[in-house]
């Protein structure tokens, strides 16, 4: 091995060999740190003095020959060198050891007779790890052999309280040479530039690391210093790798059991050897090295003493639980406490281990309750199917009277969420509170449910003061518990009532707020997906129930899974994707989703997928389903699912107009004059009028529509009142204003090839026309106008007079859809 920025100590040792062959005998004492590199400087100067004609003799100390008498000595004898001597030399010294004055002479006499024919070198590799014995007969040694030609080289890491050092340096004839780190240019000129700087930070210096992480073999070089270190330096660097932050001496100290005098030492050993820096590892592998090389019962053990001597001292109640985690709990009353602390504000995956431990540790039936019921409500965040497994022992646990009512809420809630619609209603048939959450999702459980002045009737009639309510309960609602069936409630309600822009913005804001809950995330994502249909946003409706399944896949959504499906059908199906639509609908659902709410929509999205595709029979089941459902709840709101617009479109598809006017009359008597409803209504009914009405019906239902931002309704109502106008001046811009509209939302079905592009007409404008027409469309006044262009107001007014002429309109609300601006979202 190639030595480097070595070259001051083997010249030290080339005098002192020097001093040798003159015949005074001298002693070199090599220092340094584990990994130094002492090993490698004494073989290559014992080559060199083999080359030189001496006799160089080799022996080392290790921690597994330490209790073993003269076990180095007799390394000595045996060695080749002084083997030559004679066996009956070495049979005499070896035979003689329990007397150690007659062996030392008959020792000394045979070694100086070696010397009269050649210079000797002795070289010990890690002499502090000598026995005794051979310790105290090296000092003799050293102290008869002065004149001699001897030299004795030994290598050492340095010991506390180590009496052989002491004494070994009181000699004359002995001298200290000391191994440095190698420098950042050392480590250049030994590896090359590349990386020299990273390497040397890494390892301090030292050769042996230095090696292997240019080998890329850092874990092997890592144990060859703790092993070369011995038990107390291996003891203290597993303390180090579980302790972590809080490894203290003292720390040390206590786990250990060792004096911390001696941990001090075991620190530095570890410092100068480059594998810690101020009490921790330099290097983060080294951790995980140190501990895959301690026995999994070690680890358990130190783990587990570690627990409760960072509880003594007062530690977070993380830092313990960490601990317990990786080691064998005992039963002290403090240990579950501890675990259902560190579960409160800890990442998701480590609070699951802590309750599933402090779970199995618990002897008390309430808490153990308790803890599975906290168990439930944090997997239920990320994995609704796995939550499920709890349930059978939580049904028990509230049937023993062991849960409060925030946790029989939760069981309420998650069984719903699964379809177990039965035993949620069974445990909480004497408790109207929690009826009152469950009665959210499955109204047909309330008993109260046909009561004019419930909590949710009054929520759910769709008008102002309805929605006000709702907005009033966002501002204060919480997010907490296994899921916010209030939030989710308030916000539908807030659809229900078309405050759509409302509904976005509680929506987002609702999102945010979530956290890292992906079944929250999920939900209301699916609800913007909603918002964003009933908009007429149809790219966005299909991107946000995307989202929503991949937050959440379909398997875990138990029956809520038909919120963003019945989204993904709709979506699908006014955009004209109707191979995709009917993926949509062939997945199969729970039986219990569809007596839900979100059933609802799913009845309605899957009756309009029929619709559109001519399946007229099918599609007026689904939408009279929708009807007996709403009014079996006693909850028949428009703004729901508006089932009777749509049950009358799959009349008129069979033929049947009359009884499809009553039922879009009902609609229009029971929805609000200026609802979304409303206007689906108009519309409808505006195909089975006198023609004299026809027009007039379809204008107020494109108003009604663009009122409420639903850009597909606007579409369908401006695409009929162009047909309805018929050869109307009119009808030619109403056209033109329906394709714009239904190409922004990707409503396909409305966009028939031969309609004209307004680009047509605009192409005639001229030049100061077409500025003004723009700023128009985008809502500015001619006032505004005038200042934006420089010119008087006046000047504003002629150029749309001259616009409007040439495109054929005749106010700034029939300008290109394309240039107009778009509702908020």
């Amino acid at each position: 091995m190639r030595l480097v920025e070595r070259e001051e100590q083997l010249a030290r040792l080339d005098l002192l060999f020097a001093d040798c062959l003159a015949g005074r005998g001298r002693i070199a004492l090599v220092s340094g740190a584990l990994g130094s590199g002492k090993t490698a400087l004494l073989q290559e100067f014992g080559e060199r003095v083999a080359f030189a004609g001496a006799a160089f003799v080799s022996a080392v100390g290790s921690w597994a020959e330490r209790g073993l008498r003269f076990g180095v000595i007799s390394q000595i004898l045996h060695d080749k060198a002084v083997s030559a001597l004679g066996h009956r030399f070495v049979g005499a010294v070896l035979y003689r050891t329990a007397l150690l004055g007659p062996a030392l002479h008959v020792l000394c006499l045979g070694l100086l007779e070696l010397t009269e024919r050649v210079p000797l070198v002795i070289g010990i590799d890690d002499v502090d790890l000598a026995d005794q014995a051979s310790l105290n007969c090296l000092l003799s040694l050293a102290r008869r052999l002065r004149s001699a030609r001897v030299l004795f080289l030994l290598t050492e890491s340095p010991q506390p309280r180590s009496s052989f050092r002491v004494e070994l340096l009181r000699l004359p004839q002995c001298t200290s040479v000391v191994l440095k780190p190698l420098t950042e240019r050392g480590v250049a000129a030994w590896l090359g530039e590349r990386e020299a700087g990273r390497i040397h930070a890494l390892t301090r210096g030292n050769p042996l690391l230095v090696r292997a992480v240019a080998d890329d073999d850092l874990p092997q070089a890592v144990l060859r210093c703790l092993h070369r270190g011995g038990p107390l330096v291996r003891h203290t660097a597993r303390a180090i790798a579980v302790l972590g932050e809080f490894a203290s001496p003292t720390a040390i100290s206590s786990l250990i059991g060792v004096d911390t005098h001696a941990v001090t030492h075991a620190v530095q050993v570890l410092t100068t050897a480059g594998l810690v820096d101020g009490g921790r590892f330099r290097h983060a592998g080294t951790r995980d090295t140190v501990l895959a090389d301690t026995t999994p019962a070690e680890r358990g053990s130190l783990h587990a003493r570690a627990a409760r001597m960072l509880h003594d001292r007062g530690e977070a109640a993380d830092v313990v639980a960490w601990h317990l985690l990786e080691g064998p709990p005992r039963r002290h009353e403090w240990v579950v406490p501890v675990l259902r602390a560190a579960a409160r504000n800890s990442p998701a995956e480590f609070a699951l281990r802590c309750l599933e431990l402090a779970r199995k540790s618990s002897v008390d039936p309430v808490e153990t309750a308790a803890i599975t019921a906290e168990l439930a409500r944090l997997e239920f965040r990320s994995n609704p199917l796995a939550a499920a497994r709890h349930l059978t022992a939580l049904r028990e646990a509230m049937r023993a009277g062991h849960l409060d009512q925030a946790e029989i809420v939760m069981v309420v809630s998650q069984l719903l969420w699964h379809g177990r619609t039965g035993e949620a209603l069974d445990l909480v048939r004497d408790d109207p509170d929690v009826e009152l959450w469950l009665a959210s999702a499955y109204p047909s459980l309330a008993r109260w449910r046909h009561h004019p002045d419930s909590p949710l009737t009054m929520l759910l009639r769709g008008d102002e003061s309805a929605a006000s309510r709702a907005e009033r309960f966002l501002r204060r609602v919480q997010l907490t518990g296994d899921m916010p069936w209030a939030a989710v409630f308030a916000l539908q309600t807030l659809i229900y009532s078309d405050h759509l822009d409302t509904a976005t913005a509680w929506c987002d804001t609702l999102l945010e707020r979530c956290g890292d809950h992906l079944a929250w995330q999920a939900m209301f994502c699916s609800l913007r997906a909603e918002i964003a249909l009933r908009q007429g946003d149809l790219r966005a409706a299909r991107r946000l129930a995307r989202v929503a399944f991949r937050l959440l896949p379909p398997h875990a959504w138990g029956t809520a899974v038909v919120g963003p499906l019945s989204c993904l059908i709709l979506a699908c199906t006014r955009a004209g994707r109707y191979v995709e639509a009917a993926e949509h609908v062939a997945q199969p659902v729970p039986e219990a989703a569809l007596q839900s709410r979100f059933g609802l929509h799913y009845l309605h999205a899957r009756g309009e997928y029929h619709l559109a595709t001519d399946w007229h029979e099918a599609a007026l089941a689904d939408f009279r389903a929708c009807g007996d459902l709403m009014r079996a709840w006693g909850q028949d709101h428009p703004g729901v699912v508006p089932w009777r617009v749509q049950a009358a479109r799959a009349l008129l598809g069979q033929g049947r107009p009359d009884r499809a006017r009553h039922l879009l009359v009902d609609q229009l008597a029971s929805a609000s004059r200026r609802s979304r409803t409303s206007g689906f209504a108009l519309r409808v009914l505006a195909s089975v009028s006198e023609p004299a009405l026809m027009a007039r019906m379809l204008a107020e239902s494109a108003e009604i529509l663009d009122e409420r931002g639903d850009r597909v309704g606007l579409a369908h109502a401006l695409a009929d009142l162009s047909a309805a106008l018929g050869h109307h001046p009119r009808a030619r811009m109403i056209a033109r204003r329906a394709w714009h509209v239904a190409h922004e939302c990707d409503a396909r079905p409305l966009l028939p090839a031969d309609v004209p592009d307004a680009a047509e007409l605009v192409e005639e404008l001229t030049e100061a026309q077409r500025r003004v027409a723009a700023l128009a469309a985008d809502g500015h006044t001619n006032r505004e106008i005038a200042r934006k262009l420089f010119v008087t107001t006046s000047t504003v007014e002629q150029h749309l007079t001259r616009v409007y002429r040439k495109l054929e309109i005749k106010h700034r609300s029939e300008l290109p859809a394309g240039s107009r601006p778009r509702p908020r979202r």
